[in-house]
């Protein structure tokens, strides 16, 4: 179920950049402190003996209250941290959850930092230099673990600074050389850990963001081989199927074929059987067209031609059809007015509620079919609505594929080939159009498609240049065929294109080649309004550059037509910047002399 958005603008592309760069260092920020929490459970337990240690060697630097106190504090605080540590460990914590875990965990780390710190007035003897030595080790060994452990998360870290502090400021409050000599030394120590610490944090960050970015284009390229092989079997369904639905009608022509030789003057009997030939060439046709649609849409070369309308305008096109349709089997059909105007490419747009409603009479057996529209919020939500047998949820994402008929197992190519919701879902995409169902099972389902509200006013002009288009005629419009075929099959097209052009009162200009062309262009008695090249299977640059050469020969914009079984997306783009329109064979003959007559408007 396709969702169509609207191609991003500039601030939308970057505001999304934004948003990528900014879940990336939310990721990065939640894994630092995913580390210190980690870490706790491992440095805890060794903090415990080492103050137990650092109070024995400074025992004699204070009293047994002060040294007991501060142990037991200690301990507490790093108890707390560990008690922290374990609850995160439980919660188990997302990113966007970790940082509300990390203000807890600074305000402990600060405090625990600044206990170690206390140590430097708490123990401080200034008659003793040994003492002195044996409080600048402890602090020292413990800013060193401090930078270890707090290499991910800088905030933890700066807390150092609370542990040398207070030793570095009573050193410097005593009037004697060699304590204030090692007050400097300490501040020299604290401003080689910062540069260290920025160093591998910098570094520490810069490996997180490089796994992450791995890990993602691991798991892109995880997802894009799943989409081809996905597509891989699409595809392989995709041929199997139209193998399947293509042998059907060819060998029932053949067996009509066979039987249409046995026949001898029996009028009924071969009138029936060019009826079931008949039916076995629409049936053909049906599936070309079908899979021509298919690989066109892939290709990427269906122009839209975008204009402001009125729903009536096709709701009228279609009320006749299928209410003759609709009763024909028994159903109602009801056509709801819309006077609303929208903005799409009305051909691209009958094609989609022409397949819907195609599925609609298919799968709908008793009760009817409602088309309708409504207005939501500066668009016309289009919708068909069916009695039929309706969409299991399961199945609801498989509908819009391939050859994908879920009340036809057996494949019976009289209940379609399963194609038509597939067009209607390419279709949507190439115009923008939301394309939605609802579907309760047995009860019937709603296809809906969102299409953008146009403006009445814009809808006047529309209608009289399509009226004038109607009006006019092919009388006498003189018109060069180019037919730049070899083979025999495809030369006998280009002759039927002949003699359809004369049916409709043309002036015919033939041309079996590109010499014959340019010499009819040369003479001052023809003035060709329109041309027309038959290029057969595949369009080349040449083709483009011959009719800009015939062009050139009448100094005159030539309105021309290109004819060819396959277009190229590259060739589609050329034709289109140099004005020239195309048609994809078989060529429809109400929408080529449809085309003739915009051209020579």
């Amino acid at each position: 179920m396709p969702n169509i958005s609207q191609p991003q603008s500039f601030e939308n592309t970057t505001l999304a950049a934004r948003n990528q760069m900014a879940n990336m260092d939310e990721r990065i920020e939640a894994e630092q402190i995913r580390h210190i929490y980690s870490q706790t459970p491992i440095f805890v337990p060794m903090v415990i003996p080492g103050a137990l240690l650092s109070i024995l060697l400074l025992w004699s630097a204070t009293t047994p209250f002060i040294a007991i106190s501060w142990c037991a504090w200690i301990w507490m605080i790093y108890a707390g941290l560990w008690f922290l540590s374990r609850r995160w460990k439980k919660a188990n914590v997302d990113d966007k959850s970790m940082r509300a875990w990390a203000l807890p965990y600074i305000i402990m780390g600060w405090l625990a930092t600044a206990s170690w710190g206390l140590i430097g007035v708490l123990f401080f003897h200034a008659d003793s230099f040994v003492y002195q030595s044996l409080l600048i080790i402890i602090l020292v060994i413990g800013s060193a673990a401090i930078t270890a452990t707090s290499t991910a998360y800088s905030p933890t870290f700066y807390s150092v600074v609370l542990m040398v502090l207070p030793l570095m400021i009573r050193l410097l409050i005593e009037n004697t050389f060699i304590y204030q000599l090692l007050a400097v030394g300490l501040f020299m120590f604290l401003i080689m850990l910062i540069f260290l610490h920025r160093n591998s944090h910098a570094f520490y960050a810069s490996s997180l963001k490089q796994r992450f970015m791995n890990e993602e284009l691991a798991e892109q390229l995880a997802l894009q081989k799943d989409i081809a092989e996905q597509a891989n079997i699409s595809k392989s369904k995709f041929l199997a199927a139209a193998s399947h639905d293509l042998r059907q009608p060819l060998y029932a022509l053949r067996l009509f074929l066979d039987e249409l030789r046995q026949t001898e003057n029996e009028e009924k009997s071969r009138d029936l059987l060019m009826d079931h030939m008949d039916e076995s060439i629409n049936g053909m046709n049906d599936l070309f067209n079908g899979v021509l649609d298919v690989s066109r849409f892939e290709a990427g070369v269906v122009n839209t031609n975008l204009k402001h309308f009125c729903v009536d305008e096709l709701f009228d096109s279609l009320r006749e059809e299928y209410t003759i349709r609709a009763h024909a089997k028994g159903l109602r059909f009801r056509c709801l007015p819309c006077s609303a105007t929208v903005i799409s490419d009305p051909i691209l747009l009958r094609r989609i509620v022409r397949n819907l409603l195609e599925n609609a009479i298919r799968y709908t057996h008793a009760g009817g079919i409602v088309l309708g529209c409504r207005r939501k919020s500066g668009f016309i939500c289009l919708q068909v609505c069916d009695t039929g047998i309706g969409i299991a949820d399961e199945n609801l994402q498989y509908i819009f594929d391939e050859f994908q008929q879920l009340d036809n197992p057996e494949g019976d190519s009289a209940k379609g080939i399963g194609l038509g919701l597939s067009v209607v879902k390419q279709l949507a995409s190439v115009l923008n159009h939301e394309l939605m169902v609802d579907s309760i099972p047995e009860k019937g389902a709603v296809f809906s498609l969102m299409i953008p509200l146009g403006y009445a006013q814009q809808v006047v002009t529309d209608a009289t240049k399509d009226a004038r288009v109607i009006i006019d005629n092919l009388d006498n419009a003189c018109v060069l065929l180019i037919n730049d075929v070899e083979d025999k099959l495809q030369a006998s097209s280009s002759e039927n294109l002949h003699e359809l052009l004369l049916t409709w009162g043309s002036n015919v200009l033939p041309a079996s080649n590109v010499e014959t062309a340019q010499n009819i262009v040369k003479s001052p008695e023809y003035l060709p309004e329109i041309i027309i090249l038959d290029c057969g299977l595949n369009c080349q640059q040449v083709d483009v550059e011959l009719i800009n050469k015939l062009r050139t020969e009448k100094s005159m914009n030539i309105p021309a037509v290109l004819i060819a079984e396959n277009i190229a997306e590259n060739h589609a783009e050329t034709l289109g910047k140099n004005g020239v329109k195309f048609l994809i064979k078989p060529v429809n003959p109400v929408r080529f002399a449809t085309l003739l007559r915009f051209l020579l408007n």
